[in-house]
């Protein structure tokens, strides 16, 4: 009975015409969802496309048990010897057609939902905070509503929860005219939060409204009048009245802000140092270490002020060519004071960590950042300067994992979409690191570093044109020797030639960084003034090795001075260690090969 049933279903082309509706189906279904959202019908449109879809499988099953199409016609189809009952039959193309749309039921409004509804519940759960409007009438109050931004940022990252977009990416639509959904989308949040900050003399008037990221409609809006001496509660009223809103059982007893100062002028001098030091300059710099100081001076137990003089002492480095003898001292101890006021401030450990690590500490830095990780999980800048460390010790899978987590909470860092240029460099997959490296450009056409990191792709590409082109705009980052270098594998030997000598004249007064010397020497084919410009030390910074003040010269160590990771062979690297090598043609051809830093800078 069956067989013969199986033959004349086949005999009728009933399997034939199901998967050819299913494949049709398949395809209606790919082309009304994108149509739906484009057109922003509501989501239960399409639910009722898929119930009629699935209606149609019996339907197709009887329609090809009764017709067949023949040369262009349809034609009912002649009866087989055999007589199957009417009731009988209906039951059963019944039952194929129900069984044909099971899956697609099943999938869709049950495996597919449950994904669906955990997706929406992790998305109505995360929130981007836009830049706080400065309306107090002055371009110097710029940095306060930015601070006020900055730690509500910082306050919701450490409710567990609640995804909460990084400074940086939120701070990359400040001035710009894009409504709430391109926002939502861009940034894959829920919710958006904005505002504005007046402020005249001691009081401070905050307005603030949680807009829905899919419909623009308002969820929450509140006018807050305060003193500036109580900027933290209001912060902290701010911070948990939008916890309130996105997700009301996840409110902590404990305070989402806390009070790190009593002194209201102490924490308006550490906003303003966080705006200059964000800037990542020489005089960004310059202005961040006076407020910090003040700060200090105001209120020597402020703890994230030494966090961020430590900070602008640390980076200074490699963004204001400073001397790390003079700096790392002096940043270290204010790390260290940091972390005696307040053990559990991670703005603190990721200080430390980072003067460890330009101390050649490895272990302890490496340690730091994971108590401030551990701490803080949201702190992208520990994540940021942890996957550095990480790949500099060769430890690159876990670096890649530390840079798509830093990636995440702040897609939209220039800074960090730089520093990612270098892991594709260790992997010698240098289209990658040309990508990568146009990409931070896109996010920041004025970070001069993204333009030093494109030319050194370029130049591993062997692409030496382009790679003079990036340069061209660069001003704010040493890049004689680097130029120089260029030229010369370009073929301008004479051109090469002036402009090292010219960098040289100027060393005492502009100090650049001498592998970036070294590495151009060798590109002329000087192995000598390589060795020259290689002795001495304290010097950092953009295709430069970092070696520290009073290491022993080039030559004069059986071992030689720290190598870059980047300069690291397979042969040279050593668990855990960055390789050093027994003689300096080895670490000249080494640092020339690879032509990159000792690591991309913070």
């Amino acid at each position: 009975m069956y067989l013969h049933l199986i033959a004349e279903l086949k005999r009728r082309r009933v399997f034939r015409a199901l998967v050819g509706y299913g494949i049709a189906a398949f395809a209606v279904l790919q082309i009304v969802e994108p149509v739906m959202h484009g057109l922003r019908w509501p989501e239960v449109t399409l639910s009722y496309v898929v119930v009629a879809l699935a209606i149609g499988f019996p339907i197709v099953v009887s329609l090809a048990w009764i017709f067949d199409v023949n040369a262009g016609r349809l034609e009912r189809t002649p009866a087989s010897g055999r007589e199957f009952k009417g009731t009988h039959i209906a039951l059963v193309l019944t039952a194929i057609g129900v069984l044909a749309a099971a899956p697609g039921i099943v999938w869709y409004f049950f495996l597919r939902g449950e994904r669906v509804s955990k997706a929406e519940v992790a998305r109505a759960a995360s929130i981007a905070v836009l830049p706080f409007a400065n309306l107090s009438g002055g371009q110097e109050n710029e940095y306060f509503s930015d601070g006020v931004t900055e730690e509500i940022i910082n306050a919701l990252a450490n409710v567990e929860g609640v995804r909460v977009v990084a400074r940086t990416s939120a701070f990359s639509f400040k001035g710009k005219n894009v409504n709430v959904r391109q926002i939502g989308e861009e940034l894959n949040v829920g919710t958006v939060l904005e505002g504005s900050v007046r402020r005249e003399g001691n009081q401070l008037r905050v307005v603030a409204q949680l807009i829905g990221a899919a419909d623009g409609y308002h969820l929450w809006s509140k006018t807050y009048d305060r003193e500036l001496k109580g900027v933290f509660s209001l912060e902290d009223e701010l911070a948990r009245a939008i916890v309130q809103a996105l997700k009301p059982r996840l409110v902590p007893a404990a305070a989402l802000v806390q009070q790190t100062t009593s002194n209201a002028e102490a924490h308006d001098l550490y906003l303003k140092g966080r705006f200059f030091w964000n800037q990542r300059s020489r005089e960004g710099f310059a202005k961040a270490t006076a407020l910090f100081e003040q700060a200090i001076a105001l209120d020597p137990t402020y703890a994230l002020a030494h966090s961020g003089l430590a900070d602008c002492y640390s980076l200074s480095v490699d963004y204001a060519r400073a001397r790390a003898a003079v700096v790392l001292p002096k940043a270290k101890a204010h790390a260290r004071k940091a972390l005696e006021l307040d053990d559990s401030l991670a703005e603190a450990h990721t200080s430390l960590g980072m003067v460890s690590e330009l101390d050649f500490d490895w272990s302890s830095a490496e340690h730091e950042y994971k108590r401030a990780i551990e701490l803080r999980p949201g702190y992208a800048t520990a994540h940021h300067w942890y996957f550095l460390l990480l790949a500099q010790i060769g430890h690159l899978t876990e670096a890649r994992e530390e840079a798509e987590r830093a990636r995440q909470l702040d897609p939209t860092s220039g800074i960090i979409n730089a520093a990612l240029v270098g892991l594709f460099l260790d992997n010698r997959d240098y289209d990658g690191a040309i990508e990568q490296a146009l990409k931070g450009l896109e996010l920041n056409p004025n970070f001069d570093l993204a333009r030093v990191w494109l030319a050194i792709s370029y130049r591993h590409a062997g692409r030496f044109r382009e790679a003079l082109a990036a340069l061209d705009p660069v001003r704010a980052v040493p890049i004689g020797g680097l130029r120089a270098q260029l030229l010369a594998d370009a073929g301008d030997r004479v051109a090469a030639q002036q402009l090292l000598a010219e960098v040289e004249r100027r060393f005492s007064t502009q100090p650049v960084p001498r592998g970036g010397l070294a590495l151009a020497h060798l590109a002329l084919g000087d192995k000598d003034g390589a060795f020259v410009a290689g002795e001495g030390g304290g010097g950092a910074g953009p295709n430069g090795c970092y070696w520290p003040e009073g290491f022993p010269a080039v030559g004069t160590d059986p071992l030689g001075p720290p190598l870059p990771y980047a300069a690291q062979t397979d042969e040279t690297r050593v668990a855990a260690h960055p390789a050093r090598v027994s003689d300096v043609t080895g670490l000249v051809t080494a640092a020339c090969r690879a032509g990159c830093a000792r690591r991309t800078m913070p």
